[in-house]
């Protein structure tokens, strides 16, 4: 799977079709996994036990585990020696960590966007937690993909990828309001993106500025919440 339009053909692939090969196994188990751990995105340090996601994903567990051996690679999941794959915890330092950087790499992504047909993202205060989160994270990818980088394009999408529970937790509090006018004034700046860049970037950082903001409180609250139900790693 490419991680952006920018990206080299895979090998093996003859550029003189235009019909994609049809994936492997492994790829298709690292893309349903993928949208799976989204569907985790609140349960932080939740066990991924292949025969689990075998059965679920009516897959082997061949794919499956070379799809989590992939994931851990990537730095979305974390593997423990003689306990297996699990969801990333809900680390404050590691969070604000990935904020230093996807902003720095957002930032400077923006600048470098191609000019383009204004795109505008529906927001509203009706959608789900999880719809909210990824209309956030499709804005990311969308700066990141049109900058023409590919490298910016990969600490994007592991930046939304791994910071994907935090928005789930903010769009699910009393901070759920202030997010959405956030993101609504964000969407706007990025319609009008190459008549005035430098709205689009305050918007942007104020954006960032107000998830980094609730990094502290969510995850003390997630620690405080416990996770009832699901194992975690000794």
């Amino acid at each position: 799977m490419r991680c952006c339009k920018n990206a080299p053909p895979r090998r093996g692939v003859d550029s003189n079709f235009d019909i994609e090969p049809e994936p492997a196994k492994a790829d298709i188990a690292y893309d349903a996994i993928r949208r799976l751990l989204h569907s985790y995105g609140r349960v932080p340090e939740q066990h991924l036990r292949e025969q689990d996601l075998a059965s679920k994903l009516d897959i082997g567990r061949t794919p499956v585990r070379e799809a989590l051996q992939r994931l851990a690679a990537e730095g979305k999941i974390q593997y423990i020696p003689q306990r297996g794959f699990f969801t990333r915890p809900m680390s404050e330092n590691t969070l604000l960590d990935f904020y230093v950087v996807g902003r720095e790499t957002l930032i400077s992504a923006l600048n470098r966007m191609r000019p383009q047909v204004p795109e505008s993202w529906s927001v509203s205060d009706k959608l789900p937690p999880d719809e909210l989160a990824l209309r956030a994270e499709a804005i990311f990818a969308k700066i990141a993909e049109e900058a023409a980088n590919c490298e910016a394009c990969k600490i994007v999408h592991r930046f939304c990828f791994c910071t994907h529970p935090l928005r789930m937790e903010i769009t699910a509090s009393d901070l759920r309001p202030a997010f959405v006018k956030s993101l609504e004034r964000l969407s706007a700046a990025m319609s009008e993106l190459g008549m005035a860049t430098d709205r689009a970037q305050s918007a942007l950082m104020n954006h960032l500025d107000l998830e980094q903001g609730a990094v502290s409180r969510m995850v003390q609250e997630v620690n405080e919440r416990g996770l009832t139900g699901f194992s975690r790693p000794a």
